[in-house]
């Protein structure tokens, strides 16, 4: 038989929800467990090896907002090297490389798209991002590509209201050895157990009742931070069901998909070649690096639709759609410089099912019915349910903290057991 554990809080999921959760609890002094479905901490936030010796991040990499976002004051305690700001990209358009006017002229009709889409928010409008495009607007087909990267699904897909509601600070920062690594060593010395998928949660007991493979757990609280892809795809038993109003919040906060794909690059090539290249010829866009940070390897990122249909075809599909990209540009010869690909798949990780929350069209202040408790027992947390910083780590961590402030202020719960017990 398994054991029965008993705590006043239970954390279900280790990604940058949970994490942050946690390093709250322990500094409010509430004895907890974290658990996670998966092998690993991290949640979407992964930084691998490629070619056994250059970290990619496979999720997130940019710490947005940086003047507000955490993990900036934690990779500077811990002397994670990142970069301040970013270089403008260089256009290749349709077989030439375009004066940098074109990526100014882009980068302004983007923001018209933001301004049109807060316009109408304030005036109490719905609808989509494609609604708030001008009937005149050009770069139809690079809007579109870079929305879904924003929000991972296209114009269609996307409630005007997430992009107007945004909290924006216009910073980006890139981690130069894996976003995924820092946020891993951030919550390594927190109460997680790995490997322990959530069956089925009984909460009409009390005290509420979980069911792992390795037994039962008995909690007072239990904060729930998987992704609105395992909430959706009922892969948690809850008994009784959920709240339709809770369901509802969850269902109307699908994830998109947002992919990256990687190759390893021989040293030496791509001398003189910009780092980061806007590329489009006819329909087809991609957002490239080249040797960011100085490493040797070069990364391409899918959005949307798109990404969900490359995501099937399978790795190798992508990584020729991506060499071509590249010779393209560089030319034939550019293959002998490029080794083994790799590809992120998070519409297909059972623990994740996609890679960050869009708002459905018409859907109302969903985002915080999602975060809102169910009779101050069940609690939510992760990127879904912040209201002004969803699709990034740090918003993820933050309603994580502030989950457990909201269960427990600055007050110390009295324990029910003293931990693991059988």
């Amino acid at each position: 038989m398994g054991k029965t554990s008993n705590y006043p809080l239970v954390v279900v999921g280790a990604g940058a929800a949970g994490l942050g959760a946690s390093r709250e609890a322990t500094r409010l002094g509430v004895s907890h467990l974290v658990i996670e479905a998966a092998h690993r901490i991290g949640g979407r936030g992964l930084t691998e090896m490629l070619d056994g010796q250059i970290p990619v991040d496979l999720g997130c990499h940019w710490m947005h907002c940086a003047s507000i976002n955490p993990f900036v004051p934690m990779a500077e305690e811990l002397g994670v090297a990142f970069r301040k700001g970013d270089s403008e990209a260089r256009v290749y358009l349709d077989g030439h490389w375009q004066p940098q006017s074109v990526a100014v002229r882009r980068r302004d009709a983007y923001h018209a798209l933001v301004t049109e889409a807060s316009n109408r928010h304030q005036a109490g409008l719905a609808g989509t991002l494609w609604d708030c495009l001008k009937p005149d607007a050009g770069d139809l087909e690079w809007l579109g590509y870079w929305a879904s990267l924003m929000h991972s699904a296209d114009l269609d897909q996307v409630e005007l209201s997430d992009i107007a509601e945004f909290h924006d600070t216009g910073e980006d920062w890139p981690v130069a050895r894996g976003y995924g690594a820092l946020i891993s060593r951030v919550g390594s010395d927190l109460p997680v157990r790995l490997n322990s998928p959530l069956k089925s949660v009984r909460w009409d007991c009390d005290p509420i009742v979980l069911q792992t493979p390795a037994g039962s757990i008995r909690t007072e609280k239990l904060l729930i931070t998987v992704s609105t892809g395992v909430l959706n795809a009922g892969s948690i038993g809850f008994q009784p069901a959920l709240p339709q109003w809770k369901q509802d919040a969850a269902a109307q906060l699908p994830l998109g998909n947002c992919n990256y794909a990687f190759f390893p690059v021989a040293e030496g090539s791509f001398e003189g070649a910009p780092e980061s290249i806007a590329y489009q010829r006819g329909e087809t866009c991609a957002a490239l690096r080249i040797r960011p940070h100085g490493m040797n390897y070069v990364v391409a990122a899918l959005g949307g639709r798109f990404a969900w249909w490359m995501e099937k075809q399978g790795e190798s599909a992508t990584c020729h759609w991506f060499e071509e990209i590249l010779r393209d540009i560089f030319g034939s010869e550019v293959s002998a410089s490029l080794g083994r690909g790799k590809v992120s798949a998070w519409g297909y990780d059972p623990w994740i099912r996609g890679a960050y929350s869009a708002r459905s069209p018409g859907a109302g202040d969903v985002r915080r019915e999602l975060a809102r408790p169910v009779d101050e027992r069940l609690w939510f947390a992760g990127e879904a349910t912040s209201i002004d910083q969803f699709c990034t780590a740090h918003g993820a961590w933050i309603s994580g903290q502030d989950a457990v402030i909201g269960m427990f202020g600055k007050t110390q719960p009295t324990p029910m057991g003293g931990g693991d017990s059988g």
